[in-house]
């Protein structure tokens, strides 16, 4: 379970990695981002600390996964902050708002299914890391299984952080009206 544990550890750590580079990369960035946070149903005068504690959050649990006597504090601090993160998501939601999904920066694609799903995807990722970690036992992880963690956990970071990218990518083109033969 020490491989689960790890799996769990760096893709977590990757994606969090990416989204505070990625909201604190520039200042319109940020502010972006910032503004962002009023269209999830924060009130306007507290914007601006929730996106500070979102932020310092997500870093806190890159921290955390990345020095190994924390790793279960910062899979803890994950689940919350994935909880929190996908609540806001699904109460937009229903109130009929798509404000953009800024995750991971400057992204302008309007919160879906598909975020709220990769948040839970990712909540269930850390919770079966503190599965993983709660039940390991024995020898140290091998140097083969360390390397299979990696070989998952980083493409896998990969796509999550790269998501509304590929859904374009590979969402049909909306077709052009065809002209009659001989009308120009």
């Amino acid at each position: 379970m020490r491989a689960l544990e790890l799996t769990a550890r760096l893709l977590l750590a990757l994606v969090f990695l990416a989204a505070v580079i990625g909201k604190l990369r520039t200042r319109a960035g940020y502010a972006a981002f910032v503004a962002s946070v009023g269209q999830f149903g924060v009130p306007a005068r507290w914007t601006a600390p929730a996106a500070r504690v979102a932020v310092a959050a997500e870093a806190a649990v890159v921290v955390l996964l990345a020095v190994s006597r924390t790793v279960p504090a910062g899979l803890v601090l994950a689940v919350g902050l994935l909880g929190v993160l996908t609540a806001a998501m699904v109460g937009a939601l229903r109130r009929g708002a798509r404000p953009a999904c800024r995750c991971f920066g400057a992204a302008d694609a309007p919160i879906g299914a598909r975020h709220v799903g990769r948040n839970l995807a990712l909540l269930t990722v850390a919770l079966l890391g503190l599965l993983g970690g709660a039940t390991a036992a024995g020898p140290p992880l091998s140097a083969s299984a360390a390397l299979v963690a990696v070989g998952v956990a980083v493409p896998l970071a990969a796509v999550v952080v790269r998501l509304d990218d590929l859904v374009a990518l590979f969402a049909p083109t909306p077709s052009r009206p065809t002209r009659p033969a001989g009308r120009h």
